[in-house]
């Protein structure tokens, strides 16, 4: 550190080893916090699944979906999972509450640790001091530690995936990248929202070998975590495990703040009548569409863009107004949006990340009150009236960060946008995505590279 006389600054020169050293207490300090949020945080809301899972995985671990009726995750969780029942079959472990918790919670908490040094690789390409900075404020992330530490829930493990997969792909290394995509879409259903943003990039930005080796490895990963299982449940069992999983939850909002949250439709069938002939279910159905088209645009005409920018986009978007989402849906925008605040060097992108924090933790909060604390605090005899304030307030977030976005994407403001959308009319055959000028740094901050070999 050199104290600059002239401009009364103090300017650091960041060493390899300053890097480790502040990454190994960040990691540290992690751990021990999200270690005493497991270990003293008992209860079995939703981890009561896990218990009966692990148990089947080590009864017969290829025939668990035979013999446990109601597990709808993909195969992938089913590893990790044997390992704790393994775990759970210790008497040491059994017998004391606080040790069952660290092991119920243990892959999760692993993966949210891990996503801490990920995310200073993924912004050292930028930035060594934005990197720091990403994972010391996902160290404190308190809507994370709530939801890998304190609930116990597996959203961290996906995370961690996309993240990677993106971090891969964007790299120059997308096969790997394809595994690691592979590998999130076999973990949890809701990675397949981001698949669209994957493949766009993928089909733009490489040849068609790569891509060929990508969609091949990927495959190939699939074929061998499903075939063992799918050898003593039928050839059927992907389509079951993701529509079923898709079917299980028929709701317009499971605690989400969100439109339908908004509307009082928490809990209600998504299939409930919003106006006239419109159900909920068919704007749902609308959205996904027109998000695919606003993805779309906003890939090919943006002057200024990341996939961490378009994912954050696309996935509030998706988050506030479709149905079937639960409240734990909303936690992949945090990564990303964190990611791209500083990728693109915006405070108020910054300030949104802190909003929707906030929101994030009082949506976990409400819902761990609600279903685990006895007697109720007053206040939550509330609790549908909450979630219609709380979504209000969400939906307002989000207006206010997808017009920042929109501000970032388009840098030239209202008038760029235009020319964009003008120049996207049928009047010209395009032959190549509109890209604005390029912004020479370590390596491009914003915008896609032409097709690797």
């Amino acid at each position: 550190m050199e104290l600059n006389d002239n401009k009364d600054v103090l300017n650091f020169h960041l060493t390899k080893k300053h890097i480790f050293w502040f990454l190994a207490a960040l990691v540290l300090s992690g751990t021990l916090v999200r270690f005493a949020a497991a270990y003293h945080r008992v209860h079995y809301f939703d981890l009561s699944f896990y218990v009966d899972w692990s148990a089947g995985a080590v009864k017969d671990l290829f025939g668990v979906y035979e013999n446990v009726s109601n597990l709808d995750y993909p195969p992938l969780f089913i590893f990790p999972l044997y390992i704790t029942g393994k775990l759970l079959e210790m008497p040491w472990v059994y017998e004391l509450e606080s040790f069952k918790m660290l092991a119920l919670k243990g892959w999760q908490m692993l993966f949210d640790i891990a996503t801490i040094p990920l995310l200073y690789l993924v912004l050292r390409r930028h930035s060594k001091l934005a990197g720091l900075m990403a994972a010391s404020l996902w160290t404190v992330n308190p809507t994370i530690i709530m939801n890998s530490s304190y609930w116990g829930q597996t959203d961290s493990i996906m995370i961690f995936l996309l993240l990677l997969a993106f971090f891969l792909l964007t790299g120059h290394k997308p096969v790997w990248s394809g595994i690691v995509m592979t590998l999130a879409c076999l973990m949890k259903f809701q990675s397949l929202y981001f698949a669209p943003l994957y493949a766009l990039y993928l089909l733009t930005s490489y040849r068609g070998k790569k891509i060929g080796q990508t969609i091949t490895a990927g495959a190939g990963v699939a074929i061998g975590i499903f075939a063992p299982f799918m050898m003593r449940s039928g050839w059927k069992l992907p389509f079951e495990i993701y529509m079923g999983g898709f079917e299980q939850y028929p709701a317009a909002c499971l605690n989400a703040f969100n439109y339908y949250g908004a509307n009082g439709l928490n809990y209600e069938y998504a299939d409930v009548v919003l106006f006239g002939n419109l159900t909920a279910e068919n704007l749902s159905m609308m959205i996904i569409g027109l998000s695919l088209m606003m993805l779309l645009f906003f890939y090919f005409t943006a002057s200024e863009k990341s996939v961490w920018l378009l994912g954050f986009i696309f996935m509030q978007t998706i988050f506030m107004f479709t149905t079937r989402m639960h409240e734990r849906y909303q936690i992949p925008v945090l990564a990303f949006g964190l990611i791209a605040c500083f990728i693109h060097k915006s405070l108020l992108l910054f300030i949104s990340y802190m909003g929707i924090t906030v929101i994030t933790f009082i949506s976990h909060f409400i819902v761990m009150e609600n279903m685990i604390s006895y007697p109720w605090t007053t206040w939550m005899e509330h609790y549908d009236m909450i979630i219609i304030v709380m979504s209000m307030i969400n939906l307002a977030v989000y207006l206010i960060t997808l017009w920042i976005s929109v501000r970032i994407l388009y840098r030239h403001g209202v008038q760029d946008l235009v020319t964009s959308f003008l120049a996207c009319l049928p009047k010209k055959k395009l032959t190549a995505p509109i890209v604005g000028p390029v912004v020479l740094q370590e390596e491009p901050a914003c915008g896609f590279p032409p097709k690797l070999e």
